[in-house]
């Protein structure tokens, strides 16, 4: 007789602590899992479009102290530009580059693009994408890619 309220005790834990852990898991999947249906859709952003590239000619301006040039600063770019309006920015090379030339011309003389005596590449590139919009419109010039930079003190 105590066999079998032993055996029967037995099965009914085993019965319970079975009903206790399918719904434990019950209950973690409803609630602490992750499902593709209910997490939020992220939009990814659109594509950017297809470019190519447009060389520019050196620029190449002084760095002009208190009393004489202190230095040549050499900056060597080409243009990313949206690929449908390469034709037309090389059309125009001419204007952005006399735009762009002016732009560092002025930047280095108020010492926007310098830090200390070195040339703040990031800041170069922002002058010359602005100056060359100017020209071309907003949107046209994807990146500037400054391939170069040589500073010559003197």
């Amino acid at each position: 007789m105590g066999v079998i309220k032993a055996v029967i005790l037995l099965v009914l834990g085993l019965l319970l602590l079975g009903g206790a852990g399918f719904g434990g898991w019950m209950i973690y999947n409803k609630y602490f899992v992750e499902h593709e249906e209910s997490a939020p859709k992220k939009e990814e952003p659109p594509p950017k479009p297809p470019t190519g590239f447009v060389r520019m000619a050196p620029l190449v301006v002084p760095a002009i102290g208190t009393q004489k040039v202190e230095q040549f600063v050499t900056v060597v770019v080409t243009l990313e530009v949206v690929l449908e309006k390469v034709p037309y920015v090389q059309a125009r090379q001419p204007l952005v580059y006399d735009r762009c030339l002016s732009a560092l011309y002025a930047a280095v003389d108020d010492r926007s693009v310098m830090t200390g005596n070195l040339v703040n590449i990031i800041a170069v590139k922002e002058k010359l994408a602005a100056a060359a919009a100017k020209v071309v419109g907003e949107g046209v010039v994807q990146n500037v890619l400054v391939q170069v930079v040589t500073q010559r003190n003197l």
